[in-house]
Order: structure tokens, then sequence, then C-alpha cells
């Protein structure tokens, strides 16, 4: 098996967040060695199924958000520290 493809099998196993981790690496390692991007592989890894919404997050800047309880809408007084809040309760 050559590196390739070990590193294409390590990489299937991967969920797609921590693909997409694995290919923002590798175009930085590319990027800080001069070493050109194929055009067509860039745009179509790059593009990977993503909403345009979220793409256009992407090509923003957005950082993202935070990972938490999927049921923190229904808990979130539990997450949320009060200490700071001012004035009385009725």
């Amino acid at each position: 098996m050559t590196t390739a493809n070990k590193i294409e099998s390590e990489i299937l196993a991967l969920p797609p967040h921590l693909q997409a981790e694995v290919l923002d690496f590798v175009q930085f390692v590319k990027q800080r060695h001069g070493i050109a991007q194929a055009p067509d592989a860039a745009n179509n890894a790059q593009r990977g199924g993503d909403s345009p919404f979220f793409q256009a997050l992407s090509d923003v800047g957005f950082v993202g958000c935070i990972e938490t309880d999927e049921q923190l809408s229904t808990r979130y007084k539990r997450h949320i520290d009060f200490s700071a809040k001012v004035g009385t309760q009725a």
C-alpha cells in the first residue's frame, strides 16, 4: 500500500468536519512551501458539498460556534451564569 493510499484510508475514516481540517492543513503546508494547488482539486475539495450559506460564512472568516449539549435549548439555564444579574425577581 502506498503512502497516498494510507493517507486516503485514514482521511476517509474521519468525520466530515475533521476531513475539512485535514484539507486546511494540507493547503497550509503547500502554501508554506510555495507549492501551487491544482485548480480543479482545490475548488472541488474546498466546496466539498457545503451549503452556499456555510461557504459564504467560511469565505468571510466566520470562526464557528460552540460545541455543546444537543438539548441546550431546553436546558440552557443550567449552562448560563446568572451571578452578574441585576434587579429583583417579581
